[in-house]
């Protein structure tokens, strides 16, 4: 998820060296900028929630836009968070009241939902069987997609801005701007862990099996979370730079983190350590140079190859 708040943050950040790492491939999917962009776990598609144009999905390998994914007929819609589900079969696109659940195959709609709290984020399971929405209500809600009902509502004294949800769509972890990061057992409604981690949170990630938990400030530091002991097993991050994105790697031992300084940056999680950083050029030397990364993943080979997704709706792909 990007978001207004990211576009805000984007214009009050300013790049201090011009230097950055050429990527191998790139795509340009909008060129007015972009409210969300999402990549598919495998690096495959892209969502994107464009300024002037609306939602659309794009196929990577060719660049090519297979769907224009508006919610309403002749109109572009406001499209603030989209999740595509990690077996690329289902993608699910918000506007603040409004949810869309598609068929990627086909790109046809398979559901309808009102968010009536205002979508801020979204997350799908493995197979699009459940959705978890952060909303401004300060709940977040666990959706059985079938049939549109609401399994659960979750808590927090503050906007919810930010959810992830395991593969098998038990496990949950949400973030919201009262500084707590939350993990749940969703068909049970059971808050298993919470942690004030600061004032605000920017975002969470969970690892596909559900055993690790990821969550950041906004200007701070981040933390990795052992599910079953609830203990922390690293920090990474920096002071006063907001992670905006975040990826476990299939086998945990990697995470890959995006932030608002134009930066994807990979991590050991046992250590903390940082690993490698790949860094796209400023898109200018004049205000506004801010470039955020809406979302990465990894390529075929975690520790040598990433994407990332700009708020200026470009996705970028570097590899040894």
């Amino acid at each position: 998820m990007l978001g207004k708040r990211f576009l805000v943050i984007a214009c009050l950040t300013l790049s201090l060296l011009a230097c950055g790492d050429t990527p191998k491939k790139e795509w340009e999917l909008t060129a007015q900028g972009a409210y969300t962009i999402t990549l598919s776990q495998d690096g495959k598609f892209a969502v994107v929630g464009s300024i002037l144009h609306g939602g659309s999905l794009w196929r990577l390998k060719d660049g090519e836009r297979l769907f224009n994914w508006n919610h309403s007929k002749g109109q572009m819609s406001e499209i603030v968070a989209a999740a595509i589900s990690p077996n690329n079969s289902h993608a699910i696109t918000a506007e603040k009241k409004r949810m869309v659940m598609w068929d990627i195959k086909t790109g046809r709609p398979q559901g309808f939902w009102e968010a009536r709290g205002g979508a801020l984020d979204v997350a799908l399971s493995k197979d699009g069987r459940y959705a978890l929405v952060g909303q401004e209500n300060y709940n977040a809600v666990f959706i059985e997609t079938a049939s549109g009902s609401i399994v659960a509502k979750l808590a927090h004294n503050g906007d919810v801005n930010t959810v992830a949800i395991s593969n098998n769509g038990r496990i949950g972890a949400t973030g919201s701007e009262d500084g707590h990061v939350r993990i749940w057992d969703l068909l049970n409604e059971k808050e298993l862990h919470s942690f004030k981690i600061g004032d605000d949170v920017s975002k969470v990630a969970i690892s596909g099996d559900g055993r690790l938990v990821f969550g950041a400030l906004y200007y701070g530091e981040a933390t990795i979370w052992d599910v079953k002991t609830g203990k922390p097993i690293s920090q990474v991050g920096f002071p006063r730079i907001t992670l905006t994105s975040a990826r476990f790697s299939k086998d945990k031992k990697y995470l890959l983190t995006g932030d608002t300084v134009r930066r994807a940056m990979l991590w050991d999680v046992k250590s903390g350590k940082e690993l490698k950083t790949w860094s796209a050029r400023p898109p200018s030397f004049q205000p506004p140079s801010g470039l955020i990364i809406g979302d990465v993943t990894f390529g075929n080979k975690p520790t040598t190859a990433a994407y990332a997704a700009f708020s200026n709706g470009k996705v970028m792909y570097w590899s040894e």
